[in-house]
């Protein structure tokens, strides 16, 4: 119960824009760590990295953009037979009408997830399908990914189909901060 109260409590102060502790973040070394974390919770699954090999900088939270990358990764394994393919890749995004910005995919060749779902995944209290749920949650951890991207000024995105479930997220990108 007590993780669960804490859960709602980040949700209230992620949306009034609180609890955000700022620096610039390697978010490809950031990855890269939670991929190799989810690697030794979850043996069962065959875990890809596709990762740049030069920092990737945003500006954000580290313990909150952590927490946003092991939800996704978490999610692949706890919603997935053993076995499955999940595969992380980071790409840098420049294009002419906007800033720049990283995506950050996190995609799995486990059960497609319900078309019906798909639209209320990062609702609170939502929780997956049963051909996908080998445990029980919360229902707030794709709630608190939405919460943490939006409060860093990004965006979210689910898609499942043909066998392939992704979760795209976008984040602003920064110049490589300079050395002191």
């Amino acid at each position: 119960m007590t993780s669960l109260v804490d859960q709602l409590l980040l949700l209230s102060r992620l949306g009034e824009g609180e609890d955000l502790q700022t620096e610039d973040v390697d978010i490809a070394e950031l990855v890269l760590n939670a991929v190799n974390d989810a690697a030794v919770a979850a043996p069962s699954h065959r875990w890809v990295k596709e990762l740049p090999d030069e920092p990737v900088w945003v500006r954000g939270d580290r313990d909150r953009l952590h927490q946003l990358v092991s939800n996704l990764l978490s999610n692949a394994w706890v919603h997935t037979p053993a076995g499955v393919t999940v595969t992380t890749a980071i790409t840098q995004q420049h294009n002419d009408d906007g800033p720049p910005y990283v995506e950050l995919t996190v995609a799995d060749d486990g059960p497609d997830i319900d078309p019906a779902l798909l639209p209320h995944l990062f609702e609170r209290f939502v929780r997956a399908d049963k051909s996908r749920a080998e445990g029980s949650g919360s229902g707030l951890g794709l709630a608190i990914v939405a919460s943490i991207v939006k409060a860093h000024g990004g965006s979210v995105t689910a898609e499942s189909a043909n066998g392939r479930t992704a979760f795209r997220v976008r984040l602003p990108m920064i110049a490589q901060p300079a050395r002191g």
